[in-house]
């Protein structure tokens, strides 16, 4: 399929629709989205621009409204590369005035359910509710997020890059700040990640990922056996953590296997400094399986993990198709450096 340049809506709208299509914004164009909801993307749809080639922004999809969901693609494949993503609001703000609340502020980008997503070397900013959401009540979907700018999504209540409903999905090399939460999860027991190799700045709203219990969500489920479900597994590892406010991740209920926090590198400074102390950096309830190990913390850990995953990276550069159309699967358990090393060889 030939790649199809869309420079307004219209066009943009328009080749969307046509299955295998790769659609090409340049890196000139802004499309404004205002009062576009649900446009349907048909399968293996790739939206692209420049953002990651030759030091330029990337073309621009924007939205001024709060409309929840103005692309929406169920029958998967699709990737959104080297864009910016734009949404109404940067601001931290309380939605709850004026008799509304968040539900009337929440602005979300792609929504995607199909069998697999990818999001790359984009710019996420300003969502009130979410600049991407993955999977459904019913929907599975794997999604591979990685080498993507994510900041200034912070509205009170909601406010994130990412909102991982369903599917298990890798999150790695994204650099976040000044999001309310830069990963959050609903909690739905086939759901779970992998986060790996990614920056977090020390803007904060609350803590940096989690994964929630499902109760929290679905309210008629309180917090009964399976509303106390906080997804399958969460394994975060790698990480450079410069946040010190709050913590870098916390899981509100009991995953279905396990979660694990190791090998990250955090600014907090914890009394003692043992690779395994918890501190106020990872919050997890009584009788939850979560481990944690491995840990540098401290603001002599930030400069060594930087250089470090600098190091990783250039390692992998050779060995990593990122230009895949096949997200790879996460891992529910930490592997230490020479593993992944070895594994990418």
């Amino acid at each position: 399929m030939a790649t199809q340049v869309a420079t307004d809506r219209s066009s943009l709208l328009q080749a969307i629709r046509v299955p295998e299509a790769t659609v090409w914004i340049p890196n000139s164009v802004t499309i404004d989205m205002t009062g576009v909801v649900n446009a349907p993307v048909a399968p293996n749809v790739t939206i692209a621009s420049d953002r990651h080639l030759n030091s330029q922004n990337g073309g621009l999809i924007k939205t001024d409204g709060y409309d929840k969901g103005i692309f929406i693609n169920d029958t998967g494949g699709c990737r959104i590369t080297g864009l910016r993503l734009k949404g109404p609001r940067t601001d931290n703000f309380e939605p709850w005035q004026n008799n509304k609340d968040e539900e009337d502020f929440a602005a979300l980008g792609f929504n995607f359910q199909g069998q697999t997503a990818i999001v790359d070397h984009c710019e996420v900013f300003g969502w009130t509710f979410a600049g991407i959401a993955l999977g459904a009540e019913t929907k599975y979907t794997q999604g591979w997020i990685h080498h993507n700018l994510m900041h200034h999504n912070q509205m009170n209540h909601l406010g994130y890059p990412m909102e991982l409903y369903n599917g298990l999905h890798l999150i790695e090399w994204n650099t976040f700040d000044y999001n309310r939460h830069s990963i959050a999860g609903f909690g739905y027991p086939t759901s779970g990640y992998e986060a790996r190799f990614n920056l977090i700045g020390p803007n904060a709203i609350l803590h940096a990922f989690d994964m929630h219990y499902l109760g929290e969500n679905l309210d008629h489920l309180g917090k009964s056996g399976l509303g106390m479900v906080a997804g399958t597994f969460v394994n975060i590892h790698h990480n450079v953590f410069k946040l010190t406010t709050y913590p870098a991740f916390s899981i509100q209920g009991y995953p279905e296997e396990y979660a694990r926090f190791c090998n990250n590198w955090c600014a907090e400074q914890i009394d003692g400094g043992e690779s395994d102390a918890i501190g106020d950096v990872v919050l997890f309830p009584n009788q939850a399986d979560v481990r944690v190990k491995g840990n540098t913390y401290g603001s002599n850990a930030i400069k060594s993990g930087q250089d470090r995953l600098r190091e990783i990276e250039l390692q992998l550069a050779e060995s990593q198709d990122t230009s895949t159309d096949d997200p790879p699967e996460p891992t529910p358990t930490p592997m230490n450096l020479e593993q992944l090393l070895q594994e990418s060889t």
